[in-house]
């Protein structure tokens, strides 16, 4: 089978499934072939020996039946930064690369000592160290898999020396040093709407029956370990905006606002100790 016959075969198969079947088909053949996604149409008429033919057929299969693309593609792209992911690792989303631009503008190229609340595949963490020189951080996650996969990505960006990872519970970590920036993306999915979610990590999504069972607790940890004028971001759901702010406010809180995704939805929320 040539390039030209398995592309077409691939797109004409995931296109009743994804939302870029183009776009899918194309990355898929190149990881595959081994080749840049540009030159993937110079090759058209190549033939595709068994075994790569058969892989191809393999994921393909596997898409079809609603297996995540990126799990198969095994990177994902994030603040112009390729991420690697799979299973058991939330899948980065394209709008939590406005919670890492508004802790950049933030932050100005200043050193800072970072905190990431359910790091994941870290790529909040280290894009803001990527971008931001000066600085160092830690990532915490509760999935040993998502450690794991968070120090694989920190060492692909050579970023070893300036971030580590610890795979702990929110709930028994104690920093000898306070922070003076902390970001999260928590749990924030209704728990009736995580069980139609097959193959992502449930427990990266389930915020309990309204979404919101994990912020109070977290503002008040977050709260303790900033030091003074130091600052957080935190994503929510577009409907947790108000409740958010009322709460930071009541633990001390100060310069709360909202933040707005490129819906113009409630996405995130800051806030200074």
């Amino acid at each position: 089978m040539d390039v030209k016959s398995l592309y077409k075969y691939t797109f004409n198969k995931i296109k009743f499934i994804s939302d870029s079947p183009t776009l899918e088909s194309e990355l898929l053949l190149s990881h595959v072939l081994g080749v840049k996604r540009e030159k993937l149409y110079l090759i058209m008429d190549r033939n595709v020996d068994d075994y790569l033919s058969k892989k191809v057929l393999n994921f393909v299969e596997k898409r079809t039946k609603g297996y995540p693309f990126f799990y198969i593609y095994g990177e994902k792209e994030f603040m112009g930064i390729n991420f690697s992911i799979r299973e058991g690792v939330l899948i980065p989303r394209p709008e939590t690369e406005i919670l890492v631009e508004e802790s950049l503008k933030i932050s100005n190229g200043r050193q800072m000592n970072v905190l990431d609340i359910g790091t994941g595949s870290g790529c909040i963490i280290l894009s803001f160290l990527f971008y931001n020189k000066l600085s160092k951080g830690i990532g915490i996650d509760i999935s040993g898999t998502a450690v794991e996969v968070a120090l694989s990505n920190a060492r692909k960006l050579n970023l070893l020396d300036r971030v580590n990872f610890v795979n702990i519970d929110l709930l028994n970590y104690y920093p000898l040093k306070a922070f003076d920036l902390i970001l999260s993306n928590p749990p924030y999915v209704k728990s009736e709407k995580v069980l139609n979610i097959k193959y992502e990590p449930r427990k990266a999504l389930d915020g309990g029956e309204d979404g919101f069972e994990f912020y109070p607790y977290l503002f008040r940890k977050v709260f303790s370990m900033l030091a003074d004028g130091g600052f957080v971001i935190v994503e929510i759901d577009d409907e947790m905006g108000e409740r958010s702010i009322k709460i930071m406010k009541s633990m001390g809180f100060k310069k709360t606002r909202i933040i707005k995704d490129l819906y113009n939805l409630d996405r995130f929320v800051f806030g200074v100790k």
